[in-house]
């Protein structure tokens, strides 16, 4: 029973990494993508990568390695779900509505939405330009949905999922401090609908009118499907979760689709100053400290290792030794990694499917004439291995042990048919939660196959002692029967929970 469950499992667990193996297209960049990548190729799921001369943006270089699905490469054309590179779309639209006059970047909540009933004044006074460039105080979500968010997010589900629209959580959201850089997709979301509002229209049909049509961007899309020949998703290879959805956030970048191609023709247009709204790039903040206040005194390595940038609307511009200003923005969600970046000379353009790629900083060793150094493993790495590995196989091991020996490992008491339910249900249940939980980039997939086996052989053991095993042989009787209650609960909804997200990332 056990080898049969342990064939089975290897051939249909989620949990099956199948990263690429080689990067095709222009020689020069495949190359310099295969030295950077390195060891780290086991990150990539598919991945589109393309890098031109801001000067002849004709002789572009694609590159491209992977598959969207597990079969059919990626390339070009491929869509991808954005994440967050929508910002820099969103903020070039506000730039556009400026520069006709239709809008101003002083202009505030309460002057665009006038029928909000705003709990908190400090909400009702943030401006346009503080919502462009993360000072606006807003969160990530609006105030009372963090504990859904949390918990979509512990299930690799879509976070925004079912949120509420952005602009009916403005009236009971409390704004933190206006002075410092907070992300807040909530804000980038609100100013969305704000510039939709003073347009008279919704978002998708205004930056489809104002942006997207206007460049030929014509597979750049919000919606909640996928697009046809859309990229499946996957958290890393070969471990698939579904694409974030809510359309009331694409200007966040949720719901929102592209492909290298059209974000080429996008920074193209932006370096050159002929796309609509490219003004967006030119420095609003200054000397922005990522996790702290904006601060002119001291420079970020001085003050604990802050990142320090300047803020366009929307576009982060860092000073680099290596390259001197770079003008980039990433995105990043559950199931894929993007990134647009440009310094005086290159744009390299990024996208691919899985959320454990080092997108930045592949595409930032791009950039230069000389490939940057090889991608390292990601400090987390050996905390997740831990947490992947001590659920997968120490319950196996202690169940199939325990039902061997037919005794408790601490009380030496006989093994009675409660321990068998309870640490059967509990074993299965890890297992479950190994698939939908584990990281598996750097570990081999087939350790859940032989976890599965053992948990096959243990429940076959304790089934086959069934009969003769007493129903209750605990010391105290009533805290036996208590713990096995709690035991079996937690099984339960452990296992519900993670089959679930399994079930939901396949649909």
């Amino acid at each position: 029973m056990g080898v049969v469950v342990a064939v089975l499992a290897a051939l249909f667990a989620p949990a099956r990494s199948t990263p690429a193996t080689g990067v095709a297209g222009d020689a020069p960049l495949a190359a310099d993508v295969e030295r950077i990548l390195g060891d780290r190729m086991v990150e990539v799921q598919g991945l589109s990568v393309a890098r031109f001369a801001l000067d002849d943006p004709d002789s572009v270089e694609w590159a491209a390695a992977g598959t969207s699905d597990g079969a059919a490469p990626v390339g070009p054309n491929t869509p991808f779900e954005t994440g967050s590179v929508m910002k820099v779309i969103t903020g070039m639209l506000l730039a556009d509505m400026v520069e006709r006059g239709e809008t101003s970047l002083d202009r505030t909540l309460a002057d665009v939405f006038p029928d909000v009933d705003f709990d908190d004044p400090e909400v009702a006074d943030i401006t346009l330009q503080e919502l462009a460039t993360h000072h606006s105080g807003l969160r990530a979500t609006p105030d009372g949905e963090q504990a859904a968010v949390t918990f979509r997010s512990m299930l690799l589900i879509s976070p925004y999922e079912g949120a509420i629209s952005p602009v009916d959580g403005l009236s009971h959201t409390e704004a933190g401090p206006r002075d410092q850089y907070v992300y807040s997709n909530h804000g980038f979301a609100t100013l969305g609908h704000a510039l939709a509002e003073e347009a008279g229209g919704s978002y998708p049909d205004l930056v489809r009118e104002r942006v997207l049509d206007p460049l030929g961007m014509d597979d750049t899309a919000v919606t909640a499907e996928r697009p046809e020949g859309g990229a499946l998703s996957y958290y890393e290879p070969g471990v698939r979760v579904a694409p974030w959805t809510n359309t009331e956030y694409a200007p966040a970048g949720i719901s929102t689709w592209s492909t290298v191609s059209d974000l080429v023709t996008l920074i193209d247009a932006v370096a050159d100053g002929t796309a609509p709204g490219s003004e967006a790039t030119d420095i609003v903040l200054e000397d922005v400290r990522i996790g702290g206040a904006p601060s002119e005194e001291e420079p970020a390595t001085e003050a604990g290792g802050d990142t320090e940038l300047s803020m366009g609307l929307g576009w982060h511009v860092l000073d680099t030794p290596e390259h001197g200003e770079v003008t980039f923005h990433s995105g990043k969600v559950y199931g894929s990694s993007t990134t647009v970046l440009f310094d005086d000379e290159r744009a390299v353009v990024l996208m691919g499917n899985s959320f454990t790629l080092q997108e930045s900083q592949l595409a930032l060793g791009l950039l230069g004439d000389e490939p940057g150094e090889p991608l390292s493993a990601p400090p987390s790495t050996g905390m997740s291995m831990a947490l992947t590995l001590l659920p997968l196989l120490l319950p196996p091991v202690l169940l199939l042990a325990l039902m061997i020996r037919r005794r408790t490992l601490i009380t030496q008491r006989p093994l009675d048919r409660l321990r068998i339910v309870s640490l059967s249900l509990g074993a299965v249940a890890w297992l479950v939660y190994t698939q939908r939980g584990g990281v598996w980039t750097d570990l081999p997939t087939e350790l859940s196959a032989v976890a599965a086996g053992m948990v096959a052989t243990a429940v076959t053991v304790g089934a086959w002692h069934w009969r003769r095993a007493p129903t209750e042989a605990g010391r105290f009787r009533w805290l036996h029967i208590t713990v096995f209650v709690f035991s079996v609960l937690f099984s339960l909804t452990l296992l519900s929970v993670m089959g679930y997200a399994l079930f939901f990332a396949h649909q």
